[in-house]
């Protein structure tokens, strides 16, 4: 049994950059993607253990936790995050909802599948939006939507499972 941190995206440049964070504070992670090459390549070069598994599929928290049962989750990091451009007249109900399953939905089913082990162990949980949730980007609709869902995911969980679990949001920009 170790004490292990959640790495969701952990093939992006965010996930990938965090397990090498980890790595260097000789930390354990667990990574989580859906790109199999890249995310046997990573774990091979950490020493991490990692799950494929793609968050727009039925199902992937069971195939996570199965994998990491007899480990103390520390921190859940969701980095998986996309980038839909297309001025407001071409948005579609169908990218929206694809949006909002990939970027808030699936951080939700994650948060909640490992909310009892980050009680637990006191853990943390960090979320990541967008300037582009605050700031008036041009075709910026879809994503800015989501990611300023996740802000206000983050607020509510922030009161909701403190003072066990503490949780931030980082909004980067490019």
């Amino acid at each position: 049994m170790s004490d292990k941190y959640l790495i969701f995206g952990a093939t992006g440049s965010i996930g990938s950059s965090l397990a090498q964070q980890l790595k260097d504070s000789n930390q354990e992670a667990h990574l989580i993607s859906r790109n199999e090459d890249e995310l046997k390549a990573l774990s091979e070069k950490l020493g991490f253990s990692f799950t494929l598994a793609n968050v727009l599929e039925d199902g992937f928290i069971e195939k996570i936790k199965s994998d990491v049962s007899d480990d103390i989750i520390k921190g859940l990091a969701y980095c998986i995050g996309s980038i839909d451009l297309k001025p407001i007249k071409r948005v579609t109900e169908s990218d929206m909802n694809q949006c909002m399953k990939l970027n808030l939905y699936s951080a939700i089913a994650a948060i909640q599948g490992f909310q009892d082990e980050l009680k637990e162990s006191n853990g943390s949980i960090v979320l990541f939006s967008s300037v582009a949730a605050q700031k008036g980007f041009t075709n910026h609709t879809i994503i800015a939507s989501a990611k300023a869902a996740i802000e206000g995911l983050t607020v509510t969980l922030a009161a909701e499972l403190s003072p066990s679990i503490r949780v931030n949001c980082i909004a980067p920009s490019l």
